[in-house]
């Protein structure tokens, strides 16, 4: 496989799928605070035939496989012809339950992982509009990133969240996007947002420690966040589908899940 060595290659890719005019599949989105490093740092390949272009990020554990192609037959097809040598991961977005595309993917050997539901809200979240923010809750520094770095890896499944990479934690903090809660210099916990412009909120992570759990640190982060974006009119979040205790959280606060879900298969060398 070859390196990808831009944003404007990858748009190449897309414009030529585009321009076959036989349909257009893909899982791959540009997040400018996100590939760049993929780029730099040379952890980015694809294979590329007519009318499908196979991306590969290699990660330590496993690799990331995304695609743009005309269908999902085309996808399928070129990942059978890859010497993939690590277990993989791919993922998919639909709007009903995905049947084709994970038949298709388990006949060259994927098997379903994961589901994640997004959630949204629309409109001002009511119950925080006289929120204060406590104290405890502070943006977070350069000095929390290893901390924060450290709960991401003992807290998430790297497998179906895209974990953030180190450098990409310390520019969290840069745009002032990640909150956190210490005590006597231990992470309590932590939440990291994105907004988009003055309308959207995205919620990327979400964490408190197990220590700390049932002590309202949660609580504090997540209504501190909805504060500090107390004008958007749209709030977003993917959670995984049977993390039952987040979506009980989240439907407190008016979020419901939308008819979209992320399916993450896994190919395992």
């Amino acid at each position: 496989m070859d390196k990808v060595v831009s944003y404007e290659q990858v748009q190449g890719f897309i414009g030529e799928i585009r321009d076959l005019r036989q349909g257009f599949v893909t899982n791959f989105f540009w997040n400018s605070q996100k590939h760049p490093y993929w780029v730099n740092n040379r952890e980015l390949f694809f294979e590329k035939t007519n009318n499908c272009v196979i991306l590969l990020h290699q990660n330590e554990k496993f690799d990331s496989l995304f695609y743009i192609a005309t269908d999902i037959l085309s996808v399928a097809k070129e990942i059978a012809t890859l010497p993939l040598n690590k277990d993989c991961v791919i993922d998919f977005v639909c709007k009903d339950g995905g049947e084709k595309e994970i038949k298709t993917l388990t006949d060259i050997g994927f098997e379903p992982y994961k589901c994640l539901y997004r959630m949204s809200h629309i409109g001002l979240i009511t119950d925080i509009s006289e929120w204060k923010n406590p104290q405890e809750v502070s943006l977070g520094q350069q000095e929390d990133v290893p901390l924060v770095y450290e709960a991401l890896q003992k807290g998430f499944d790297p497998l179906c969240e895209q974990l953030p990479s180190l450098q990409e934690v310390k520019d969290y903090v840069l745009r002032e996007q990640l909150l956190v809660v210490k005590e006597a210099g231990q992470l309590c916990g932590f939440l990291i947002s994105e907004t988009a412009g003055k309308t959207s909120w995205y919620l990327r992570y979400w964490y408190t420690s197990p220590t700390y759990r049932d002590k309202g640190v949660g609580s504090k982060l997540l209504k501190t966040s909805f504060a500090n974006s107390k004008d958007t009119r749209r709030q977003q979040l993917w959670v995984i589908s049977d993390n039952d205790n987040a979506i009980r959280r989240y439907e407190h606060y008016g979020f419901k899940r939308e008819i979209i879900n992320n399916h993450v298969m896994i190919k395992r060398i």
